[in-house]
């Protein structure tokens, strides 16, 4: 009895030791729990957010992917400068792209850096066995590949962006080539901070083959993987790559509770009753739990209300059919919508779907649907408003118990990125105009001079031989008819090359002031008539018109041009109608054309007509040189280009709107004349009385044949010349005898001196000695540099012996008016 008592008597201290002994182990277990819930919370928020930089980082260059294969789509055969410049502009904060080369028809023909690829140069992949696959279905498929990760040969591992370049054709969508980016695979996941130790977890990334696949490792140990893992997917071009992650000490140590938390419940179990301690370790159990799912509900409606995009969550059903079950109030911002009338009826989204769109909308979402895979689409919609905006989306496929399946999708408004895009396509490509024709207004140039020469050359031995059959008196001579021929052939290249240099806004033009109504009044009255009566031409012409600094033929000359275009695109009639009007251009509409003018008041002539209209294709190559749509033989195809050169080398700019069967509109803008101009000798009209006697002419011209048929010709109108082949030449003659009348120079010439230096260095001996200069195009003095008077007579090459003897005669009455 006394020993059951005594057990008794202990039965309190053995309950209380047992007690808390179980509160010991349950409170440590409890600990380890709570720890590993918070060092998992933590891994998982910084995981996050390495994935979102990772995907990022891939989005970014799929997008820069897309935008040099669109500029690659447009200029496929750009050269390697061209293409090295482009894509080392894009790409200069992506040092992780260690090599880009492009692959017209699979061939390897630009790489960019050149230095340590030029081996890839003239790679054909279709020699290449392991690359194959890769390359076909980028071709066929019209998707961006990603290949690897893999060995590289610059030494260590990458992986390889496969870009298809489409670009439209008449009828489809051709295939033009492939663009290829090599990703260096450290330096890229080193940039999204995978590898900075200063994170305090360990990272793996892997290759997604497939739930039950193999694991290929990009990155990391591969036994992280089957350790507890925090997992984290990144979308990449044709599948996913898998983020794993733990604590850099391993979960043990990161989930082993603090030695005061175990100190603390020794002091508790010693101080406190059981039962008190029980209570409050049920009490502290169910606070942490409430304060962990409070902190989880304030992240999430933090990361919903400061996310760019708004989360939608569908159910779909067996049946079909879908429900919204959750939607952020950004939908307001997004869609127009209030999130009470979507989540009362879905399918106000789908109505506000482009109808263009629609159909691949719904064929990406049953595809993500049936394959379980992530999906991804950019879509148009039009909000209740009217406004219309590119929205993009991506979302994955959630199987739910019931058989029905939770679509989690985030769509996020890119229409200012959409137009960034079209403004950059849109400049870009008023950029490549710009060069092209730069490119060819100097090609024209070059041209110009040499074959200007020829056809001096030509045109005066021409002449020279028929003054010589004309002295032999034969009648009926057909020797005299074919040098007539031929000399008219030789006036016809002349044009010729004055219309190549009129584009290219070079030609020799002889400014006045103008007034332009004037100038149309007297052009309809004359081109009127060769119009059919089924045309209707209308005219109105402001009464009040300031006159402008323009050469008046070229003017007249480029109104009949449109006219002829305007008469042949109505062969069955219609309206022409032609006005003038004062018209202020800003700066930012000057810009949004792409125009080099200055904004203010401008002069505009339109042209417009009620014809076949122009498509957008043709609208955008009307003014190159040499393009027409008219049969062969109905047009030069220099018309248009002509018109833009004088215009533009007039000071002024022109513009055309056209839409297929509701004619076309063209308008010219010209500077209102300012003050007084200086006109040329050739426009003074200095003429002498009677002509001259014998001279003596100093001649410079560098071509022999030149030389030797303008020391004919002038020999033939009676002067007496002496010819050199440089400046340099001429000068030391003047030098040695400068009893010179007139000297006679081509401006651009080899040597130290060109033409306005040997005027110039001779007028410093005779300041009165009249000069004439010769060119083969109007800008051989800014090729030089040289200052010219604007009194000096120039003249164009080819010249004709009429004209030279006009312009000697005009250089020595100018003398003696001196």
């Amino acid at each position: 009895m006394m020993q059951k008592n005594r057990f008794l008597s202990y039965l309190p201290s053995l309950v209380a030791i047992i007690a808390v002994g179980l509160l010991a182990f349950i409170y440590h277990h409890q600990s380890r729990v709570n720890a590993a819930a918070d060092i998992k919370a933590e891994v998982a928020d910084k995981t996050d957010s390495l994935r979102t930089r990772l995907q990022s980082q891939i989005d970014g260059g799929i997008h820069l992917s897309r935008g040099v294969a669109s500029i690659l789509s447009r200029n496929p055969d750009m050269t390697q400068v061209e293409f090295s410049r482009v894509v080392s502009e894009i790409f200069t904060d992506l040092p992780e792209v260690i090599n880009i080369a492009w692959a017209p028809d699979m061939v390897i023909t630009r790489v960019h850096p050149v230095k340590g690829n030029e081996q890839a140069i003239g790679l054909d992949f279709r020699t290449l066995p392991d690359q194959l696959d890769a390359v076909v279905k980028a071709r066929d498929t019209g998707q961006i590949v990603l290949v690897g990760p893999i060995n590289l040969v610059q030494g260590g591992r990458g992986f390889i962006f496969r870009v298809p370049v489409y670009a439209p054709g008449d009828d489809t969508v051709l295939f033009k080539g492939l663009l290829s980016l090599v990703f260096d695979m450290d330096a890229f996941l080193a940039k999204s901070g995978m590898t900075d130790p200063g994170n305090g977890i360990e990272v793996a990334v892997a290759v997604d083959h497939g739930k039950f696949g193999p694991v290929e490792m990009m990155l990391g140990p591969l036994d992280l993987v089957n350790d507890r893992p925090v997992t984290e997917q990144v979308l990449i071009p044709g599948g996913s790559w898998t983020i794993f992650a733990r604590p850099s000490e391993g979960w043990e140590a990161a989930e082993r509770p603090p030695f005061y938390d175990r100190l603390l419940l020794f002091v508790v179990g010693l101080l406190i009753l059981v039962p008190l301690v029980m209570a409050n370790a049920l009490a502290v159990s169910r606070q942490a739990t409430i304060r962990e799912m409070e902190i989880t509900a304030r992240r999430l409606k933090g990361v919903m209300e400061n996310a760019p995009g708004a989360y939608v969550s569908f159910k779909m059903f067996q049946d079909g059919s879908q429900q919204i079950e959750y939607i952020s109030d950004v939908c307001k911002d997004i869609w127009g919508i209030d999130r009470e009338t979507i989540l009362a009826d879905g399918q106000v989204l789908w109505n506000t779907v482009f109808p263009e769109d629609l159909a691949g909308f719904k064929e990406e979402i049953q595809r993500a649907l049936e394959t379980r895979r992530p999906w991804h689409f950019k879509w148009r919609i039009t909000t209740p408003t009217g406004e219309v905006k590119w929205l993009e989306g991506r979302g994955r496929m959630t199987p739910l118990p019931d058989g029905s399946i939770r679509r989690d999708s985030f769509a996020v408004d890119i229409t200012e990125q959409k137009q960034r895009d079209e403004d950059f396509e849109r400049q870009a490509e008023m950029v490549r105009q710009a060069q092209k024709q730069e490119s060819i207004g100097h090609m024209t140039g070059g041209v110009a001079h040499d074959f200007n020469n020829l056809l001096a050359v030509v045109r005066g031995s021409l002449e020279l031989l028929r003054d010589d059959l004309e002295e032999e008196g034969i009648e009926d001579d057909d020797r005299l008819s074919l040098i007539g021929t031929a000399i008219q052939a030789a006036d016809r290249g002349a044009e010729l090359t004055k219309s190549m240099l009129s584009f290219a806004r070079r030609a020799r033009l002889n400014p006045e002031v103008v007034d332009l109504n004037e100038v149309v009044k007297e052009t309809e009255a004359w081109a009127g008539r060769t119009l059919p009566a089924t045309i209707d031409v209308q005219v109105d012409l402001a009464p009040v018109l300031p006159k402008i600094w323009v050469d008046r033929g070229s003017t007249a000359s480029a109104i009949l041009n449109l006219i002829v275009n305007a008469r042949d695109a109505m062969p069955r009639g219609g309206a022409l109608k032609i006005t003038t009007e004062q018209q202020q251009l800003d700066a930012r509409t000057i810009q949004q054309h792409g125009e080099a003018i200055d904004p203010g008041t401008y002069v505009v002539l339109t042209i417009s007509d009620s014809g076949e209209g122009i498509s957008e294709a043709i609208r955008e190559r009307i003014f190159e040189p040499f393009f027409s749509t008219k049969h062969p033989g109905k047009g030069s195809g220099l018309g248009l280009s002509m018109v833009q050169g004088f215009v533009k080398q007039s000071g002024g700019t022109i513009r055309v709107t056209s839409q297929p069967g509701q004619g076309t509109t063209f308008k010219l803008y010209f500077k209102p004349h300012e003050g007084q101009k200086v006109l040329s000798g050739a426009e003074s009209g200095l003429r002498g009385d009677t002509p001259p006697a014998a001279l003596r002419i100093l001649l410079a011209e560098d071509d022999e044949g030149v030389r030797a048929v303008l020391t004919a010709t002038l020999d033939r109108l009676g002067h007496n010349v002496e010819a050199a082949e440089t400046g340099d030449a001429a000068l030391a003659l003047f030098q040695k005898d400068p009893a010179f009348d007139l000297l006679i120079t081509d401006i651009v010439m080899p040597g130290h001196l060109q033409g306005t230096d040997l005027a110039r260095e001779i007028r410093q001996i005779d300041t009165a000695l009249p000069v004439i200069f010769l060119s083969g195009y109007a800008r051989d003095a800014d090729a030089v540099g040289g200052d010219m008077d604007p009194t000096e007579i120039r003249l164009m090459k080819p010249v004709r012996r009429k004209v030279l003897a006009e312009a000697i005669e005009r250089a020595i009455a100018a003398r003696r008016n001196i």
